[in-house]
């Protein structure tokens, strides 16, 4: 397939529209099989691609590229979601960088408050106005 001009996401793509219901025992051996059946059925490998528009690759599918461009253009500006993963990250391991937690919360309170917390933002910023009497 690589040497069809496929690179990795193709590749992937193309060995998802041979989805089987069924678990291969060794996978290596069935992909090669299939491999080896599709040479013999297009053994001219020399001929351009539209000659062979099976042999394209579901990627070369109008309707599949259409479908691509909005999605990417429907998901380009989102954030990701935040999980509680990440919230347990930032409340633990921020404590040293009260620095930057105050800078967060300067420029957006709300964001800082549901990642960091309530104290650990208060300590930030209490930290960073000069108000810590700290050890």
């Amino acid at each position: 397939m690589i040497d069809q001009g496929l690179d990795a996401h193709d590749i992937a793509a193309e060995l998802t529209s041979w989805w089987v219901s069924w678990r291969p025992a060794r996978p290596a051996a069935y992909i090669t099989a299939r491999l080896r059946d599709r040479m013999a059925a297009a053994p001219d490998e020399a001929a351009p691609a539209e000659a062979h528009p099976h042999t394209a690759g579901p990627t070369g599918n109008p309707a599949w590229q259409a479908w691509l461009r909005q999605r990417a253009t429907a998901t380009e500006f989102r954030e990701p979601q935040r999980t509680d993963d990440d919230r347990r990250h930032a409340r633990l391991y921020s404590w040293d960088r009260w620095a930057e937690v105050a800078d967060h919360y300067a420029t957006d309170p709300e964001d800082a408050l549901d990642l960091y917390g309530a104290r650990l933002c208060g300590y930030a910023v209490k930290r960073a106005s000069g108000g810590w009497r700290g050890p």
